[in-house]
């Protein structure tokens, strides 16, 4: 029994929701693949041929990541629990290059999952976020250009399995040291009671 699968279909219907816009020319537009560690979009997601900037469009297909593997990462990252089913949902549904969410005064870009190296950017974000991780807030997505990782806080779970989201503006963080939990809690920016919460309010562009 597949117990993802009420989540996977809520995330197949929000990601077509998503880049059902008259922006989606924009939203999925991306440099093509032109080597195998680039980020550029590879062949299979492809959607038509090369501008003559080496840009194509590129369209959702399935995903291929398995459970499995995203419980291999959370205890290759030592999470002190897993991450919430609508956010390995979103990497069980579809491939994809890109999702950008817009808010009233911000954004916040969730981990691309392509068809090559589908999970490597939220590694990078997990690597990157090792002291974050343990005082028990996990990143799971950047506030926009980078200005700092958006975390669950994991020592306040809610019945569904989700967490309160956060922000931590990078420039308060020190680079290389680990802060107390005690101090994270004065510094986190309270965005979201959940993230599904956080992906419905959101717009697309």
């Amino acid at each position: 029994m597949n117990e993802l699968k009420p989540y996977q279909d809520w995330m197949e219907k929000w990601l077509d929701n998503h880049f059902d816009t008259p922006h989606r020319e924009f939203l999925m537009s991306h440099p093509a693949k032109t080597d195998e560690d680039d980020f550029g979009v590879p062949v299979d997601m492809q959607d038509g041929e090369e501008d003559e900037e080496g840009w194509v469009r590129w369209k959702m297909i399935p995903s291929t990541v398995t459970v499995a593997q995203i419980r291999e990462l959370e205890r290759a990252h030592g999470l002190p629990v897993t991450v919430p089913p609508l956010y390995a949902a979103y990497f069980t549904t579809r491939f994809v290059m890109s999702v950008t969410l817009r808010y009233n005064h911000f954004g916040i870009e969730l981990p691309g999952v392509p068809s090559a190296h589908p999970l490597r950017d939220v590694h990078a974000l997990w690597e990157n976020g090792k002291s974050l991780i343990r005082e028990s807030y996990i990143p799971f997505a950047t506030y926009e250009d980078g200005a700092g990782p958006i975390c669950w806080d994991m020592l306040q779970p809610r019945e569904d399995g989700d967490y309160p989201v956060v922000w931590f503006d990078h420039e308060a963080l020190t680079e290389g040291e680990r802060i107390r939990r005690s101090v994270l809690e004065t510094l986190a920016q309270p965005l979201f009671p959940g993230f599904q919460e956080m992906l419905s309010s959101a717009g697309s562009a």
